[in-house]
């Protein structure tokens, strides 16, 4: 059986790096599998169907260059490429105003606002009160990973955050919930519509590192509750609902609330190519493999 991850020619910033690739592979590789790792963005032709399964591993590039990822994702589409995750998939999770759509159906979401043409008025609304912890806003691009382009504003700063929204187009800007920083951040990954496991890691927006990690001290997280189960079961069928094909695997990101009803707060969900901290979950990587070769020999 033949495998190709898929990654990029490089990454959008020098410090990011794949970690999930090589074990991956490996687990693949000793159950009998051919493993190519490929770059979508490389230049080099590629025999796309040849492949039994094409794994988007860390095709990371495609958010500083949407337009020709979107372009190369229509071609695998056309092209019968077996793509996990299913272009659907993909596509929904190329743009957060996905979020509007799952706190509509009920989904317990960081209050998030679609800006197309920043209005400071508007704006200085969303602002936190000025007694909150951290009365500040966070501005991110409508399709990004890895918080690449988001930025945290004060509302002194406002002149700057509509330059910001200015530069980027259509943008979410969300309150900064300062829960993050004493509980960190929960990210749930998923493997054929059930939980696999969970990680906790440090917040991304800490003003002391002005260089960002991509996941900042990632750590198992064995402590999920009862109403966390609820809530992240609630946030994966309401994903499912908008898709046509299940995904393989997913990631969702939360705020651990325990001020809120819901003690969980959805920030976004990562549906394109998650980062899944397979090097500290050998069973779960294990576990992947096999559900790879599994849809690659459906």
């Amino acid at each position: 059986m033949l495998i190709a991850l898929v990654t990029s020619r490089a990454f959008p910033q020098p410090h990011w790096h794949d970690d999930d690739l090589a074990v991956l592979a490996a687990e693949l590789t000793s159950r009998g599998a051919t493993v190519k790792t490929v770059t979508w963005d490389g230049g080099e032709p590629v025999g796309w169907t040849s492949y039994d399964a094409v794994m988007l591993q860390s095709p990371w590039s495609m958010w500083t260059r949407p337009h020709e990822f979107a372009t190369w994702l229509k071609a695998r589409e056309n092209d019968g490429t077996r793509l996990l995750n299913p272009a659907d998939t993909v596509r929904l999770g190329s743009d957060k105003r996905y979020l509007a759509q799952l706190a509509a159906a009920g989904v317990p979401v960081v209050p998030s606002t679609l800006i197309e043409e920043p209005d400071p008025a508007q704006l200085r609304e969303l602002f936190p009160a000025p007694d909150s912890p951290r009365p500040t806003l966070v501005a991110k691009p409508i399709a990004s990973g890895g918080a690449l382009g988001a930025r945290e504003f004060t509302i002194a700063q406002l002149p700057d955050l509509v330059a910001h929204l200015r530069a980027l187009g259509p943008a979410i800007v969300q309150p900064y919930v300062t829960a993050i920083d004493t509980h960190r951040e929960l990210g749930v990954v998923t493997l054929d519509g059930s939980i696999s496991h969970a990680i906790t890691k440090a917040p991304l927006l800490r003003p002391d590192e002005p260089i960002r990690e991509l996941h900042p001290d990632p750590q198992p997280y064995p402590g999920l509750t009862a109403q966390h189960d609820r809530v992240i079961h609630q946030t994966y069928s309401a994903l499912r609902a908008l898709l046509i094909n299940e995904p393989l695997s997913v990631r969702l990101d939360y705020v651990i609330d325990p001020a809120s009803p819901s003690g969980l707060l959805l920030l976004e969900a990562e549906l394109v190519a998650p980062v899944k901290f397979l090097p500290l979950f050998p069973a779960e990587c294990a576990n992947l493999a096999e559900a790879i070769l599994a849809r690659a020999a459906a």
